[in-house]
């Protein structure tokens, strides 16, 4: 009987265990096909039913078969179980049973577990494999623990796998997570033969420490048929994660022609569409959005939300507004909606941004912090004071979301442009936090607008600490005095400025 003809579970279970009825006496090692063939296929009560079956006639797992036990349960979605299952026969676990489980918690971010159970393997005695050692080092990345990852990384070296192909890449990924690119390289350069994960893992590190010059070093380096998907989108990501938006373009550009055999997946769409949104590029946005389309990928939800957000960055609210509601109403998640919020607070729709958020609201999606951002400074730009407080307020007590340095700077900025510049001072030095720049720019900048020079001064003379080089802030209060007549002040402003070298930026248009 073929698998694909088994039409239920139950059948499915019948002839699992259909061999073992004509054994009186089999043995637990007898069950390990069975629980082997329903590793991934999560068909978890099912794995559940024949583990009964073990039990009813008797029989304990053996280190063998609970490694096939452990495997099915964490890959089926109940890693309890696979860790209650480990405890119950771990006083005789094998290196099978260890990897298994090791890996198991490794892959469910049970990091510290995952650590901890390997220290009892050495504990007993077991040595570590190139099964081992790889989610180990994914674990000690995942704690960003140095120390302890360079002991198993002696340890992979006392084994002779520090080059195995697994082993010396989960080494490279595990120094480059935790910012050590020089022994990452040092290891890099060692390897006799290098897999394109190991390139991937080192051009990755690089661009995200900024050293763009090296990946792209690298990445020209890098044999032209080893160079995956991974490869291409690594670098464009990394060129729109370091301000690079034209390098990205030009690079996906050269990705799509026929010089690369590579086509692009949602993640290298994914990458790509902010580097349209930080050059302003419209025109380029929507030839992404159309290749997009070409290789079916614009029905995916994210790159849905990822070209509303580059459409409302770019000035298109009304093609940010198409692509949010092309997401099925059922498939709009938390990003979703907070991207459209904050595309209307962009472009001053502060109606607008409210209604999408009760919409959200009423579609069962709780809001998180950066709602609140989108939410309030969508208030703030369209002198909804009553509603931005009203929201601000039921943060904590609606939503038990505690209000951030932002969330204050939004309501600090409404309070200050709708001209209450003394509820918004009061705010200020009530905060649980200490006021950042953003708060007492927008006092100085509601100051500036409704002439109320004693607060300035206290918020202008707060930036200078703040932001000494800023020439704006110095520009204001000087302005100010001298609309007031008071020029002695305005002339110990130009003594300050020109003591601190501070340089006025110069007026510039597109």
């Amino acid at each position: 009987m073929k698998w694909r003809n088994l039409t239920s579970q139950n059948s499915i279970l019948l002839a699992l265990l259909h061999p073992l009825r004509y054994q009186s006496t089999p043995s637990p090692s007898s069950y390990a096909p069975i629980f082997k063939f329903l590793i991934g296929l999560n068909l978890l009560k099912l794995g559940q039913q024949v583990h009964s079956h073990l039990i009813i006639r008797g029989l304990n797992p053996n280190s063998f078969l609970g490694a096939k036990m452990v495997a099915m349960y964490a890959s089926s979605g109940d890693i309890d179980s696979a860790i209650v299952l480990f405890d119950s026969i771990r006083q005789n676990a094998s290196i099978l049973l260890y990897n298994s489980i090791i890996r198991a918690c490794s892959l469910y971010g049970l990091s510290e577990k995952s650590v901890g159970i390997y220290l009892e393997m050495n504990s007993a005695g077991v040595p570590g494999d190139y099964f081992t050692f790889p989610f180990v080092l994914k674990s000690c990345a995942s704690l960003c623990n140095l120390g302890f990852g360079k002991s198993v990384h002696g340890k992979c070296l006392t084994s002779g796998l520090e080059f195995d192909f697994y082993v010396a890449t989960s080494l490279i990924d595990f120094y480059v997570k935790c910012s050590e690119l020089r022994d990452a390289h040092k290891l890099f350069d060692q390897m006799p033969v290098r897999d394109v994960a190991s390139w991937n893992a080192l051009i990755s590190g690089h661009m995200k420490t900024g050293m763009v010059h090296l990946a792209e070093d690298l990445f020209s380096k890098m044999p032209n048929n080893n160079k995956n998907i991974v490869s291409w989108t690594t670098m464009i990501s990394g060129y729109t994660q370091n301000s690079l938006p034209n390098q990205a373009l030009q690079l996906f550009d050269e990705m799509t022609t026929d010089l690369s055999n590579i086509k692009p997946n949602w993640v290298t769409i994914m990458s790509i569409l902010p580097a349209c949104s930080q050059s302003s590029s419209l025109d380029q946005g929507k030839k992404i959005h159309n290749y997009a389309t070409s290789i079916g990928l614009d029905s995916n939800p994210s790159i849905q939300t990822a070209l509303a957000a580059m459409y409302a960055k770019c000035g298109s609210l009304l093609d940010a507004q198409i692509c949010f509601q092309k997401i099925p109403q059922n498939r709009k998640n938390l990003v979703s909606w907070n991207t459209m919020i904050s595309a209307y607070a962009t472009h001053g729709y502060g109606i607008e941004s409210v209604s999408t958020f009760n919409d959200m609201v009423r579609a069962g999606v709780q809001p998180d912090a950066i709602t609140f951002t989108g939410l309030l400074s969508a208030c703030s730009h369209s002198g909804l004071v009553d509603i931005g407080l009203n929201y601000f307020n039921s943060m904590k007590i609606a939503y038990n979301i505690e209000p951030r340095h932002e969330h204050y700077a939004c309501i600090v900025d409404l309070l200050g442009r709708a001209g209450r510049l003394k509820e918004a001072y009061e705010l200020t030095l009530k905060m649980p936090m200490t006021p950042g720049a953003s708060i007492w720019g927008a006092l100085l900048s509601g100051s500036k607008n409704y002439r109320n020079l004693e607060i300035a001064e206290i918020s202008a003379k707060r930036l200078f600490v703040l932001e000494p080089e800023n020439s704006g802030n110095y520009v204001i209060l000087s302005n100010m005095y001298a609309e007031a007549g008071m020029w002695v002040e305005v002339n110990n402003l130009r003594d300050l400025v020109k003591a601190r070298g501070v340089e006025k930026n110069p007026g510039c248009s597109w």
